[in-house]
């Protein structure tokens, strides 16, 4: 798939919204799911939860930008940020997410 600025129309895209709307939908569905059973969990769980989606879309966005993250970096990094608790030793932070 091209990015968005490799589109000949850039940056004036258009779209279908009839085409969209099943999966608008759809998404609204889940999303409504999850935030309810997110509500029904524990703090820990949830907290758990909110560092393994963060630290999923940081490895997946980087590896985009062609840089290889540390799973286990990030979301040592991302705990300590948070408060949840110290860094792990022996975890690599040069990897790990920093705010900026």
């Amino acid at each position: 798939m091209p990015w968005n600025w490799e589109d000949p129309h850039w940056p004036e895209l258009t779209f279908d919204s009839a085409a969209l709307e099943p999966l608008e939908r759809q998404f609204l569905l889940r999303s409504g799911e999850f935030v309810g059973a997110f509500k029904h969990m524990g703090a820990e769980d949830q907290a758990a939860l909110r560092i393994e989606l963060i630290s999923d879309e940081a490895v997946k966005t980087s590896e985009i930008e062609g840089e290889i993250l540390s799973r286990d970096s990030v979301q040592s990094s991302l705990r300590h940020q948070f408060g949840l608790g110290p860094e792990q030793r022996g975890v690599r932070q040069q990897s790990a997410a920093s705010p900026k």
